[in-house]
Order: C-alpha cells, then sequence, then structure tokens
C-alpha cells in the first residue's frame, strides 16, 4: 500500500458492526492546532500520484480546512468552514469539488438544519455534529487536549457526520500505535479506525495522528470495498 508503514491489527469491534454507543467520559475540551500546510505523498494501491495536501487555518474563533488530493489524472477539493468553541469545531459550510462537480451543505446550528443545497433539501441537525472532514479535526483537537484519553485501544467517539447528501451516524475507534514511514523519519502515531456503519460495510477510513507533528496526520487511507487503497503520507508541512 505504498510507504507508511503497517498498522497494527484492529481492537474487538473494528471488524464488526459498529456497536450501539455507550455512555463514556465527557469529551475533553477541544484544544485547536495552530494553523497550517501540510504536504502528503499520494498513493493509489502503492503506486505514487500527485502531492496531496491539508490546509488548515485558524484564529481562535474560525476555522476553514481544505482537503486535496489527486486520483489518477482526477483533482478532489473537500472544504469545511465554520466556527470555534470550547468544545470544538461548529460547521457552517461543506463543499465537495469532483472534477467539474460542486457539491454544497450548509449547516444552521442556531435553527438546527442541515440543508444540501445541490439536492434541494434539508434535515433535522442532530447533537455530535460535524461534516466528513471536520470530525477528523475534531478528533485533533481532543487528542491535543487530552492524549491520555486515547491510552488504551478500544476508546470509542461517536458523532453524525454530514457529507452533501445526508446524515449518518459514526464512530471512530483508537486501536493502538503505530510507527509510519514518512520518506524523512519515523514517527509514532496514535491508529484510528471508522467502525462499519453498517452491516456489510466494507469501506474502511484509518487516521494516524503523530505528537510530534502537533497531532496532525501522519497518515490517513481509505480502502474502498472493492480493494483500492488511497493513501496520504505527511511529507513536510508550512506554518502560517
Amino acid at each position: 500500500t505504498g510507504p507508511g508503514g503497517e498498522g497494527a491489527a484492529a481492537a474487538p469491534g473494528a471488524s464488526a458492526g459498529a456497536p450501539a454507543a455507550e455512555p463514556g467520559p465527557p469529551a475533553p475540551q477541544y484544544t485547536a492546532p495552530p494553523s497550517a500546510t501540510m504536504h502528503y505523498a499520494s498513493y493509489v494501491n502503492g503506486v505514487q500520484n500527485p502531492d496531496g495536501l491539508i490546509r488548515w487555518e485558524q484564529d481562535g474563533k474560525r476555522y476553514h480546512l481544505a482537503v486535496e488530493t489527486r486520483v489518477l489524472w482526477f483533482r478532489f477539493v473537500f472544504q469545511s468552514s465554520g466556527e470555534m468553541g470550547e468544545r470544538g469545531l461548529v460547521p457552517g459550510r461543506y463543499e465537495e469539488a469532483r472534477r467539474s462537480k460542486v457539491e454544497v451543505a450548509r449547516f444552521d446550528p442556531a435553527a438546527g438544519v442541515v440543508a444540501f443545497e445541490t439536492r434541494g433539501n434539508q434535515v433535522p441537525m442532530p447533537a455530535n455534529f460535524q461534516d466528513r472532514f471536520s470530525v477528523f479535526l475534531q478528533l485533533v483537537g481532543w487528542v491535543r487536549a487530552d492524549p491520555q484519553r486515547y491510552a488504551t485501544p478500544g476508546v470509542t467517539e461517536t458523532f453524525n457526520v454530514a457529507d452533501t447528501r445526508d446524515v449518518e451516524a459514526m464512530q471512530v475507534q483508537y486501536v493502538g500505535e503505530d510507527t509510519i514511514d514518512t520518506g524523512s523519519g519515523m514517527v509514532r502515531a496514535k491508529h484510528f479506525v471508522r467502525l462499519p456503519r453498517h452491516p456489510g460495510d466494507k469501506r474502511r477510513v484509518e487516521i494516524w495522528l503523530a505528537q510530534s507533528l502537533g497531532w496532525m496526520p501522519a497518515r490517513l487511507r481509505q480502502t474502498e470495498p472493492d480493494g483500492t487503497q488511497i493513501d496520504l503520507v505527511y511529507r513536510s508541512s508550512e506554518g502560517r
């Protein structure tokens, strides 16, 4: 699957349907990472593609997150923006740009509404709400605030996550520490896995957060139902 090291075996529960959420300790306060642009080597089934990047900007009150990658000759850009609070990110807008197609969702916490602009419909906004990519920066802020919360494999966080089409429950589980080869050195990272969302869910999403990178991602990997793996492995960063 290209450079980046091999992930440890997932903890029990990461290979079966996501269990019902169990009461756990309250989430920690949110400690936002400083603004940065992070560059990633990109691989599809181990074959290197043009580099990807994560651009994260925040001023203590608002944030903007952009994730850019290319798969073969197609460019994909995912953007999330909104406000910041003590408990973390409060998304206001989410956009997906795939090839020449752009889809947008807007979120109104005051009205409790998620509006899918491209599809022209809306749904109630649930609790513990994030969008498809803000959820990972939410996790980053929690790890920064209290890394010891994720000292033992099996710790699971529960979210309700929107893309540009719908909202679904999502659980992210800490499964252990791995060593990631960044090409310029080895880093230790905490490995998180999105649990299957329903029986038969074969899409796997993983993220590795490294203390040496301020708990920002050292690696991200998505495995599609057909076995295709898209891998982003950290290479360098620029502070802003």
